[in-house]
């Protein structure tokens, strides 16, 4: 996978919190991370017009 802010390669990691664990996606080169939720959050404030 190409990172779309750097445009570097990143790599599947789990990552672990108090209560669930979860896949992401982090780049090598910026250290950007993706997982379901950013991808959710980033599109919905896209998806919403000022004005």
């Amino acid at each position: 996978m190409q990172c779309p802010r750097c445009k570097g390669r990143m790599f599947a990691e789990k990552f672990y919190d108090f209560v669930r664990s979860f896949d992401a996606w982090k780049c090598t080169c910026c250290g950007e991370m993706l997982d379901s939720t950013i991808l959710a959050n980033r599109t919905r404030c896209n998806d919403t017009h000022l004005g």
